[in-house]
């Protein structure tokens, strides 16, 4: 009978305390988890910030204004009749001795590109497209300065050179 009864009053002790341990475990773990979750959190949060900083070093390119063409006359180095005018955001093709006519005088157009393939991912190439009513023309600016005005005609790959007129 005493047997009996500490059976029954150790069954009784038991059940709570199980169930007070398995809390306290429950609550350790929970605990655990949240601590390593917020460890994690600011760690993450820490790896993305020095990620975005070293990203904007990496990818920030130069900056580098597009070419803006100046009003005046530039004459071919090849052919001194030759010439372009660039005049209140016009290009006008001439060629001394002859009347320029609307088929001469395009709107011109300057757009950036960086092309990874030939390493220029640092270097932009600036191309000028010129429009007029019949034409379309595409050359890759080389040089723009006070001595010379270098493009290339894309579909032919030759270079124009041109001096400013004197």
């Amino acid at each position: 009978m005493v047997v009996l009864r500490l059976t029954a009053v150790t069954k009784h002790l038991t059940e709570p305390m199980k169930k007070g341990i398995l809390t306290t475990i429950i609550g350790i773990v929970i605990i655990g988890i949240a601590y390593f979750g917020i460890e994690m959190f600011e760690f993450a949060k820490g790896v993305k910030e020095d990620a975005q900083k070293n990203g904007i070093k990496l990818e920030q390119k130069p900056i580098v204004k597009l070419t803006e063409f100046k009003n005046g006359c530039w004459i071919s180095t090849a052919d001194s009749l030759s010439g372009i005018e660039i005049k209140n955001g016009k290009w006008i093709m001439f060629y001394k001795g002859m009347e320029t006519d609307s088929s001469d005088i395009y709107n011109f157009k300057i757009r950036r590109e960086y092309i990874k393939e030939l390493g220029t991912e640092h270097k932009p190439f600036e191309f000028l497209t010129i429009t007029n009513d019949s034409d379309t023309l595409e050359y890759s600016i080389l040089e723009y300065s006070k001595e010379l005005l270098s493009l290339s005609y894309i579909p032919k790959g030759n270079t124009l050179n041109y001096e400013p007129e004197k």
